[in-house]
């Protein structure tokens, strides 16, 4: 299954922190730990690409009260320009990269499926490039919560591909619920 890892996870809590503040002072990576409940230590490893970007995509200030802050308005930063910085480009398969393909499949002039894994790629580099931070602080707020997510590996979609559930335990005995 196509996964974002922690790396990917954790920066883009740490810029929709720093989006949720902008317009604040600056933000020390201890405050966006106890805030996002993320590890101290690995914020300083994500945080330093995020401010090496090309264009950067945070900006550092020095002192006793500084921190970190958004090089640009939240609007003007898509969640494909944080994603890509943080965990490279899309590619669902060594086929359907974005750019030039650094691995070459001995499949690919006879490949059944790459045109699968081209719509693949293209429908979630379009959507990560439509959001912007902004617009995940919006909905934010709008809902008055952070977003809640379902884990999928609970969902079993039906043989005949007409509907769905969910792994539920059943209150009485603990077991799965059928």
């Amino acid at each position: 299954m196509l996964r974002v890892s922690t790396k990917g996870e954790y920066g883009v809590r740490i810029m929709v922190d720093l989006a949720r503040h902008y317009g604040d002072r600056p933000r020390s990576l201890t405050d966006i730990s106890q805030s996002e409940s993320l590890p101290l230590a690995y914020l300083e490893q994500l945080v330093k690409l995020l401010r090496e970007a090309e264009p950067p995509l945070v900006v550092s200030t020095r002192g006793a009260h500084g921190g970190y802050r958004l090089s640009r308005a939240p609007g003007e930063i898509s969640m494909g320009e944080v994603v890509r910085i943080l965990e490279g480009p899309i590619s669902p398969m060594i086929c359907a990269v974005e750019g030039e393909m650094t691995q070459i499949c001995s499949f690919l002039d006879s490949c059944k499926t790459k045109y699968l894994w081209a719509r693949v790629r293209d429908a979630v580099a379009q959507t990560l490039d439509s959001i912007t931070l902004a617009e995940l602080v919006e909905a934010e707020s709008i809902e008055g919560v952070p977003a809640h997510f379902i884990a999928l590996s609970n969902i079993h979609v039906s043989p005949t591909g007409k509907g769905y559930c969910l792994d539920e335990q059943d209150e009485r005995s603990g077991l799965p619920a059928n």
